[in-house]
């Protein structure tokens, strides 16, 4: 509530330049390093941890495996594993 009412109280304003805000935001240095350490955080945590590892190396191989195994018996194969 309080972000539509400061909008529309700036736009309002005479000398407000768009452009102008939205370049400040860009350049702000606290911008960036939030910006650079969401990145990390959601690169690292969520993409090469969560995918990469608890994806890819636990999750899929099981259900791999279980889909193997659901074909081998519909289709009455049995592998020779000595």
């Amino acid at each position: 509530m309080h972000l539509i009412r400061y909008i529309t109280e700036v736009s309002n304003t005479e000398n407000y330049n768009l452009w102008a805000d939205a370049w400040s935001i860009f350049t702000n240095p606290g911008h960036i390093i939030a910006e650079v350490g969401w990145t990390i955080i959601q690169d690292v945590v969520i993409i090469w941890l969560l995918y990469g590892t608890v994806f890819k190396k636990i999750i899929l191989p099981r259900l791999r495996k279980e889909i193997h195994e659901e074909i081998d018996e519909e289709h009455n194969i049995s592998h020779d594993d000595d």
